[in-house]
């Protein structure tokens, strides 16, 4: 078990721990990504398209939970900076999907690296067992 007290005077919930961990790591992730000249939104976009394949722009839209124009102007932007391109589909010719150049998988691989290092940075601060105990809990957590 950690020896970590909260500083609070009280036993933190469930809840206040997750979400400041959830901030802590959002944290972590915008400096990491400062030095990318990338937006988050755009590095949002990246990651979704880079985990998802070719989603169509409705996909976009609904991961990120914005409007469809608001997901076109991004695509736009990674269009002009040549992170994305826009792909015809065979199946349904009224359907655009959007893939990443190769100039953009250069950029997640560089962005995924700096988030698994500053993931190990944090979780360095927990010993061995801690950490093991820390990753079996959250693959309970995240289990469907």
């Amino acid at each position: 078990m950690s020896t970590h007290k909260p500083t609070s005077g009280h036993e933190p919930s469930l809840e206040e721990v997750l979400f400041a961990f959830r901030n802590k790591m959002k944290e972590v992730m915008r400096k990491e990504s400062e030095g990318l000249k990338c937006p988050v939104a755009q590095l949002d976009t990246l990651t979704f398209i880079a985990e998802s394949g070719t989603p169509s722009m409705k996909e976009i839209a609904q991961h990120l939970k914005i409007t469809p124009p608001s997901a076109t102007a991004i695509i736009e932007t990674m269009q002009k900076n040549k992170l994305v391109t826009r792909v015809l589909n065979d199946k349904d010719r009224r359907t655009i999907r959007i893939a990443l150049t190769a100039k953009a998988w250069k950029l997640f691989k560089n962005l995924h690296e700096r988030k698994l290092s500053a993931f190990a940075t944090m979780i360095s601060k927990l010993g061995r067992d801690e950490q093991k105990q820390f990753i079996r809990l959250l693959a309970i957590l995240i289990k469907d």
